[in-house]
Parts: structure tokens; C-alpha cells; sequence
């Protein structure tokens, strides 16, 4: 894992700029390198996880010196790739996953990639063909900034891991970009290819893009992989084949998450998704000593001790993080910090404080982001049938359920389950896409033009996801596990996983996403995957490995106490939000700001992670006035 950068048209001095504003990403190494002959410089910021002796340092030139490379991420099966290239001659000089890359992309090019099984974005420049080749893993776990642009008539170009490496550069257009505000509205997330820089794009997770060294101009971004294409639809497929099919390829997929040079953690709960994990890595001759690590709340959703037992069970190490008190001010600021820009899931304050702690004793750690879209473990998947029913039900019924309900308060312990069931019964009578999507989003269309302004208020991103949906309605349950594996997984869990773990120089791996195991297991009827209990597809698959206490566990938030620090903090929210000179007035209607507040103070409705996500943005707009 480590942050890359590279530029065209800019002077040394810049990228060594951008780069500084990655070592975080970095910390063991980092080396600049000019490409001869062209205007073109890499740049590279190491964390040393596999083959960590210097000889594997980048930028990585082959022995030649016509190709070099800087890339961030591992390849899970550069082995197997490395085999394949020594039989056809090519000798190496390390034993690593960069190395083995170089050599792959010399020769094969963009076709290798989807060869490749990894998390990766990389540049790629040729000096005889005169062309800097950028790409980006398929699922999106592994980020990729780049930007565009004429200054005084001359192209330039530059690219980065985070936003903030470009931010350094000179010129760069910092206006806001709408598109980009919409989605966040809508999802307190941006889409590809948009950030909230007008300047600053994000290449989408399965593209390349290429740049004429010569021209100094960029190509279009082009796809190398769809997810709906290459899923492997099984409509025959039965309950016992399912278990058996997820256990090999999950097995399979924690064993090369297992492969490093440097110690291995896992962030553990009480889950079945992080137990899982365990169990295959305990299946695993690769494994060594495994640390653990987990969050303690003051509150009922603390899972601490049961960890803890498990950890013990297994006789491993582990650490208990107590959770700090937040402080409003610092954890706005501390999001924008880490993103670059707005971000809304509060869980990046949980991630973030874990990772600082695991960096402490290991490199690496294994996730379970992943596990609730293939296994359908969140409620929104189960809702999907409950709703379906009740579309049946005579209008006038369902006109008199949804106005009773409506009257109940949102506050307390039960606050997230009224407000879910009253989101839940206004999209009666939606179409069902439509419905899916409002409930995992936080501004429906007519309240975002309303907020905004904004009459035509569907994004193409937007657009794209109800096309989705629509796509594969004939399991309308899979259809919404497809929609949020687009979504919800990439640009937001992986995201912040990312950011999270690299502001303390930690890699973490996601065993869930492994390309052949979502190829395979989304295309499963989802009634297999439901069955009886929580994620019975996962609990049959490792049934001698998982602590039998767990299965009856109830599903845990993984969320910090969003609603009780902005209830302690209220007339500062107010403030914030509200005050002549709060910058957010100017994106938003104010009458539409003023209620949401209200609505909040007097427990009507729960809209915390809406209001937090309202902050961050307010926090990112008085860094840019």
C-alpha cells in the first residue's frame, strides 16, 4: 500500500509537493523519477509490505529503461502471474508483487488487466510508445485523482491517490462541481467521475485512461471491466451447492489476503462477517499469529467482551479500544481532513480511531466490508419483500398506515427503527427502484430540488442505479445487493476504509471482495442466500469454525453515537449551520436548513447522519472561501 502521483507540464519541485502531502500513505520510502525526454514525472511513497528490501522501491524501471511504474495496492495472485511470465523468459530481480506487475503490463498492456486479482491503481509509462497508462482495480477499493487542464494555453496533467496530493499543485480549477453536490446530497457520498473540485476527477474502479506523453493530452476514461457483465447468473443454483461454492472461493480469497511480509491483523467483533474471516484463516497454513482488534462502547451495542473471548479462544493477541468522547468541532474537521471533501458516513470516526491503533502492531488488517451485499444481511434487502406485500393491500389501508405512523416521535434507543419504518412507508406506491434507493439515501428528489434549487436534480449516477435496479428486477433482492455492490461499497465502505487506514499507514484488505467470489455469489438467486436465520450462506459455509455464540447475536450498528453528540452539541450545530456567515447558505435553501434543525431538536425525526454529513460540507466550503 503506499500514495503514487505523477505529473505532465509541471515543474519537479510540484510533484515533490504532491508527494509530500502523501507520505502518510508512504512513510518507508519516497522517490521521485523523470521520464526522459518527456515533461513527465512519477512519484512514489512507499509502505513496505511485500519483498520490503529497497530493491523493490519505487518508481520501478525494467532493466531496459523503457518502462517504469509506480503502484499502490497489492496483486492477490501475482504468483501465479510470475510463473506465467518466467515461462516465457522473463527473469526477475525481487520478489515482488511491483516487479511482477512491470512485467505483465509490458506484456500484455491493458489486456492483462483483467487478469489481474488485486486492489491496485498504478501509472504505467512506456518511453518508446510515448504514453503514460493510468488504471484502477474493479471493484474500487484502491483510489485514483487525476486532473486535466489548459493553463495559458498548454496542457497539464497530473494524477494522485488522494485529492489533497493534486490540491498542492498551482492553477487547479477548485470550483465547485454541482454534480458532485448532488450526489452527496442524495448519498452524503460523491460518484466518479465527479469530486467536489471542478478540476479534480476520479477515475471509475474497472477504467483506464491514457495520456499521449507527446500531446500531453488525455484519452477518455474507457472500461476494461463491468460487474453486471461478469456476473455469473445461477437460477438453478441449490442452498447446499451455494455454501459449499462460497466456502472455496472465501477460502481461497483470505489465503492470498494472507500472503505478507509484515504482521496481519483483524478488525474483530462479535459479527458474523469478521468471524468468518477468522475461520478461514484459521483454516489457512499461511496465517502465522493473527492480531485482533476491537472497538469498546459505554453503550448496549458493545461487543467488546465477546471478541475479546473469542480472541482468547483462538489465543490470539488482542487490543480493546475504548471509544473517546467526540468533540463536534474536531470531528467535523478531522473528516475533511482525511476525504478531502464532505463525507457523511460517521463511521469513518470508528475506522479511524481503530486504525490508529492496530498501526500500532501490524501493516495489514483483514475487514469485513463486503460480507452484508453478497450475504444480504442488511434489513433494506429484507424490506424489499415486505414492501411488495404491502403493495398489495387496498390504497385506502395503505393510506391510513403510513399518516398514523408518521406521528410517532424519533427518539431514544428505538430512534433509527421508527425513522427506517416511516421512510420505509412513504415509498408505498413508488416504483420498487425507486423505493430501494430512497431508503439508502438521505434527500429524496423532490426535497433535494427543493434544498438546492436545483429543478433537474438526477444525476447521471442516480440514473444509472434505478437502470440497474431495473436491469435485474426479476429478483429484486439481487437487484439491490448489484445496486449497492455499484454504490454503496466502492465510494463509500471503501472509501473510508482507505482513508482511514492510510492516515495511520495501515493497509486493510477486504477477503469479501474478491472479484471470483462476487462474480459468483451475486449471481445466486437471492432466496438461497436468505433462508432461515442471519446470513445462513456464510453461518452452513463455516459452521465447524464459527463460535456458536454469534449466530444469535443481534445485528450491531457499527455507527458512533452520532445522534447523542449532536443533541449535546446543538446550538453549535445551530450555529454552524444556521449563522449569517455560514458558507453552507449559499448551496442551500436556508428555510430547508432551518427545518431540517428543528425537525432534530424537537426528536420528530432522527436526521443525524444527514446533519453530520451537512456539517462536513459546511467544514469543507470555509476551507474553500
Amino acid at each position: 500500500m503506499c500514495g503514487i502521483a505523477g505529473t505532465i507540464g509541471y515543474e519537479q519541485e510540484h510533484l515533490d509537493a504532491v508527494l509530500l502531502r502523501l507520505r502518510h500513505r508512504g512513510p518507508n520510502h519516497s522517490e521521485t523519477l523523470a521520464i526522459s525526454g518527456t515533461r513527465c514525472f512519477l512519484g512514489h511513497a512507499r509502505l513496505s509490505i511485500i519483498d520490503v528490501d529497497p530493491r523493490s522501491h519505487q518508481p520501478f524501471s525494467s532493466p531496459c529503461g523503457r518502462y517504469a511504474l509506480v503502484f499502490n495496492g497489492e496483486i492477490y495472485n501475482f504468483k501465479e502471474l510470475r510463473l506465467t511470465l518466467e515461462r516465457n523468459g522473463v527473469v526477475f530481480r525481487t520478489t515482488s508483487d511491483t516487479e511482477v506487475l512491470l512485467h505483465w503490463l509490458i506484456k500484455y498492456g491493458v489486456a492483462g488487466l483483467r487478469h489481474l486479482d488485486g486492489m491496485y491503481a498504478f501509472g504505467f509509462v512506456d518511453t518508446t510508445a510515448r504514453t503514460l497508462l493510468l488504471a484502477r482495480d474493479p471493484i474500487g477499493e484502491k483510489p485514483l485523482y487525476y486532473s486535466n487542464e489548459f493553463i495559458c494555453g498548454e496542457p497539464r496533467f497530473a494524477f494522485a491517490s488522494e485529492i489533497k496530493g493534486l490540491l498542492s499543485l498551482p492553477d487547479i480549477n477548485r470550483s465547485l462541481d454541482t454534480q458532485a453536490l448532488l450526489d452527496f446530497l442524495r448519498f452524503l457520498y460523491t460518484a466518479p467521475p465527479h469530486t467536489f473540485y471542478e478540476g479534480i476527477k476520479e477515475l471509475p474502479p474497472g477504467h483506464w485512461l491514457q495520456v499521449d506523453l507527446s500531446t500531453e493530452r488525455a484519452c477518455l476514461p474507457q472500461a476494461f471491466y463491468s460487474l453486471e457483465r461478469a456476473i455469473e447468473f445461477d437460477e438453478e443454483a441449490k442452498a447446499q451447492y451455494a455454501s459449499q461454492m462460497f466456502r472455496t472461493l472465501f477460502q481461497q480469497s483470505v489465503e492470498l489476503r494472507l500472503v505478507s511480509d509484515v504482521n496481519i491483523g483483524i478488525f474483530l467483533s462479535a459479527g458474523i462477517d469478521s468471524n468468518a474471516i477468522l475461520a478461514a484463516a484459521k483454516h489457512s497454513p499461511k496465517h502465522g499469529t493473527l492480531h485482533t482488534y476491537t472497538l469498546q462502547y459505554s453503550t448496549a451495542n458493545d461487543e467488546s467482551q465477546i471478541a475479546r473471548q473469542i480472541a482468547s479462544d483462538h489465543g490470539l493477541p488482542h487490543v480493546t479500544i475504548p471509544f473517546r468522547k467526540l468533540d463536534f468541532h474536531s470531528s467535523v474537521g478531522r473528516v475533511v481532513d482525511i476525504f478531502d471533501q464532505p463525507f457523511g458516513n460517521s463511521t469513518a470516526l470508528v475506522s479511524d480511531l481503530i486504525a490508529s491503533h492496530a498501526s500500532q502492531s501490524c501493516t495489514v488488517c483483514l475487514v469485513g466490508d463486503g460480507g452484508d451485499e453478497l450475504a444480504i444481511g442488511y434489513p433494506r434487502y429484507r424490506a424489499i419483500l415486505h414492501h411488495q406485500k404491502l403493495e398489495r393491500l387496498p390504497p385506502t389501508l395503505k393510506g391510513i398506515i403510513t399518516p398514523a405512523y408518521n406521528w410517532v416521535p424519533e427518539r431514544g434507543r428505538h430512534a433509527v427503527s421508527i425513522r427506517r419504518a416511516k421512510h420505509f412507508l412513504r415509498t408505498l406506491g413508488q416504483p420498487l427502484a425507486e423505493s430501494f434507493l430512497d431508503w439508502s439515501t438521505y434527500l429524496n428528489t423532490a426535497t433535494l430540488a427543493w434544498a438546492t434549487g436545483i429543478k433537474d436534480c438526477k444525476t447521471p449516477f442516480y440514473e444509472d442505479l434505478i437502470s440497474t435496479f431495473i436491469r435485474h428486477a426479476r429478483d429484486p433482492v439481487r437487484a439491490a445487493t448489484i445496486v449497492d455492490m455499484k454504490s454503496f461499497v466502492p465510494f463509500n465502505l471503501l472509501q473510508s476504509a482507505d482513508r482511514t487506514s492510510m492516515a495511520h499507514s495501515l493497509e486493510l484488505r477486504t477477503p469479501f471482495l474478491s472479484p471470483p467470489l462476487i462474480q459468483s455469489i451475486l449471481g445466486l438467486p437471492s432466496h438461497i442466500k436468505m433462508g432461515n436465520g442471519v446470513k445462513p450462506l456464510i453461518t452452513e459455509a463455516f459452521a465447524d469454525g464459527l463460535p456458536a455464540g454469534i449466530l444469535n447475536q443481534p445485528k450491531r450498528p457499527f455507527n458512533p453515537p452520532i445522534q447523542e453528540l449532536l443533541h449535546a452539541h446543538l446550538h453549535h450545530l445551530q450555529d454552524y449551520l444556521l449563522h449569517s456567515s455560514a458558507r453552507i447558505g449559499a448551496v442551500l435553501e436556508k428555510h430547508f436548513l432551518t427545518r431540517e434543525i428543528e425537525d432534530f431538536a424537537s426528536s420528530k425525526r432522527d436526521n443525524s447522519t444527514l446533519l453530520w454529513g451537512l456539517a462536513t460540507l459546511e467544514n469543507w466550503l470555509q476551507r474553500e472561501k
